[in-house]
């Protein structure tokens, strides 16, 4: 066995790790360059104090969301066929989901962390910042989204009452709250009472309209609006079905936060039946939403199919709900890229002490939310 000294000195480069190869070259496990930063490094690893109930709940409320309104209109582009290419995602994440985890137990010696780590492990430095670009890439992405939908959605609803302060000023209130939840998480075990209330808006605002879709649908025995016509469905359209797999697969992307759920439970032996569940919930969830709106509404499904809906009060109510679960899940999206590069960056209450390390966590974090801010604000 042969070890691969990485850069002694503090000063430059901290992120190289030694590194133990075997015979043949292959990385073995990840070790501090220093006995005394090792040791730091090991006790600013988020302690394992989550449950598996928890893990379980932080998954579907990063999973499930906005998605799942767009999904009868996927249906409306694919046919009906669309119903197997859900099936086929959802086991599809099930299986990413026992991989990734698998991935970070893959060295004989020594357990990688997260997903830098695993990009160093196959890649060296380049897997590492391949890694953090996508990483970085995929969490701007989906929290700028998050921010964009949820400052859209009230300042329709403002509108309509008569007390809009404008796009951008919801836009900002929105993302503040985000930023102020994501500030308070010191590990992912904490955002279990986040995707608690996450999941339990996402549920609501899917009976709601799952209800409604059933009450209203377009028949031909006059029950639809006047401006539309009976709903018609195809089997399949192959012309739909790339573009449908693409909504379908965005839907149940979550495997940028899986190790940081993963390394935050109690019962980490639990997470092959906690990422099997969790994703089971979500898949069986999407086949009734899609199923429901494309049979009540067919080829004039909308995105999301709320507005489809009569515009009610109950309506209202989903959209203001389905807008508060995504202000609820985008902290905890963005929290699993901070305590990656946070740990990187040696940001932790054993390196720096409570008060420098809260002080230094919440200007990292300002700065990240400022940025998305400002790139959700410059799309019209």
């Amino acid at each position: 066995m042969a070890e691969v000294p990485g850069n002694t000195s503090p000063s430059t480069d901290s992120w190289t790790p030694s590194v133990v190869t075997d015979k043949d070259g292959r990385v073995e496990s990840e070790i501090g360059t220093q006995p005394a930063q090792d040791a730091v490094a090991v006790a600013g690893q988020p302690q394992r104090t989550g449950s598996s109930f928890g893990a379980f709940l932080n998954l579907i409320c990063v999973v499930i969301g906005t998605g799942s309104l767009n999904l009868p209109s996927t249906l409306k582009r694919s046919g009906w066929i669309g119903v197997l290419l859900i099936g086929v995602s959802g086991c599809i994440g099930v299986l990413s989901g026992v991989l990734v985890v698998s991935s970070l137990n893959m060295l004989s010696h020594g357990r990688l962390r997260n997903f830098n780590q695993i990009g160093y492990a196959a890649f060296g430095r380049f897997g590492r910042y391949a890694i953090y670009f996508f990483h970085l890439v995929y969490v701007i992405g989906a929290v700028g989204d998050y921010v964009i939908l949820s400052g859209e959605s009230f300042h329709q609803i403002a509108s309509k009452s008569g007390h809009d302060i404008g796009k951008g000023a919801w836009k900002v209130i929105c993302a503040l709250v985000m930023w102020l939840a994501c500030v308070s998480l010191k590990q992912m075990s904490e955002a279990a009472l986040l995707s608690f209330f996450g999941f339990a808006t996402s549920m609501l605002t899917i009976v709601i309209g799952v209800v409604q879709a059933f009450i209203h649908p377009y028949r031909s025995n006059g029950s639809e609006p006047a401006e539309h016509h009976a709903a018609t469905h195809d089997i399949a359209n192959g012309s739909g079905v790339a573009v449908a797999l693409a909504t379908i697969s965005f839907a149940f992307c979550a495997v940028a936060v899986m190790p940081s759920i993963e390394t935050s439970m109690r019962r980490p032996d639990r997470w092959n039946t906690v990422v099997g569940s969790s994703m089971g919930v979500v898949t069986s969830t999407y086949l009734f939403v899609a199923i429901v709106g494309y049979w009540a509404f067919g080829d004039q499904t909308t995105s999301p199919f709320l507005d489809n809906l009569p515009q009610n009060a109950a309506t209202e109510a989903a959209k203001v709900l389905i807008s508060l679960h995504v202000i609820l899940a985008a902290p905890i999206i963005a929290a699993s890229f901070a305590f990656e590069l946070e740990s990187t960056l040696g940001i932790t209450r054993e390196q720096m002490g409570k008060v420098k390390e809260l002080v230094y966590r919440v200007l990292f974090r300002t700065l990240f939310f400022a940025a998305i801010t400002g790139v959700a604000l410059g799309i019209p």
